[in-house]
């Protein structure tokens, strides 16, 4: 029933210009998988990360909920441990203490503090609702800023830094980001070269 409801409002929003925004930019699959997932969510936004992107491009997306539409585009890196030869893309993915790699799955976003940590100021700590990303809070998986997300950081190297597997975002994008996602919104890590999105569900 929820896939037939989450079908039906995919449908229906497709008549109008601003859905188009999820539909171009995501596969059908893995659209149809977030909006079963935003049924139950009230937040005015959303994010969606497509870790099939470059890290040099946009790939943090920020939705209006209601509406469907794309408000804005971040950089953002991906952890270490997915992407071993620094050569931009995310290979492989995982939830283990350690790994250093980026996982796929939805998050919400939790207490927003301000890290100790050099560098990363404005902070905002992650709760891993699925199977593929359960560690998350063990894992101190957060979003935050650094600077080898800035442009002359990427424009000087040809890609992004890599994470410990956080969210890490350029600061005047963190600084966004937190604005609109502060205080429970959902955030679902992907990779569109995937067929199956089968990661795209939360724990019972």
């Amino acid at each position: 029933m929820r896939n037939l409801l989450a079908t039906c409002l995919l449908a229906l929003c497709s008549t109008g210009a601003a859905a188009d925004d999820l539909q171009h930019l995501l596969p059908a699959p893995i659209a149809s998988g977030i909006l079963e997932q935003l049924l139950d969510d009230r937040h005015q936004h959303f994010a969606v990360i497509d870790y099939a992107r470059h890290s040099s491009q946009p790939r943090f997306l920020l939705f209006e909920r209601n509406s469907l539409r794309l408000v804005d585009s971040y950089r953002v890196a991906h952890g270490r441990g997915s992407d071993p030869d620094h050569d931009g893309y995310a290979d492989s993915f995982s939830d283990t203490e350690g790994s250093h790699a980026s996982s796929l799955g939805v998050f919400r976003t939790s207490t927003v503090y301000v890290s100790a940590e050099p560098g990363h100021g404005l902070s905002m700590r992650l709760l891993g609702l699925s199977d593929s990303n359960a560690n998350a809070e063990r894992r101190a998986i957060v979003l935050h800023a650094h600077d080898y997300m800035e442009e002359d950081f990427v424009r000087r190297h040809g890609v992004a830094g890599r994470s410990h597997g956080c969210l890490v975002l350029a600061e005047a994008d963190r600084d966004k980001a937190v604005a609109a996602l502060r205080g429970g919104a959902l955030i679902f890590a992907v990779d569109t070269r995937r067929s199956s999105p089968s990661y795209i569900s939360q724990r019972k």
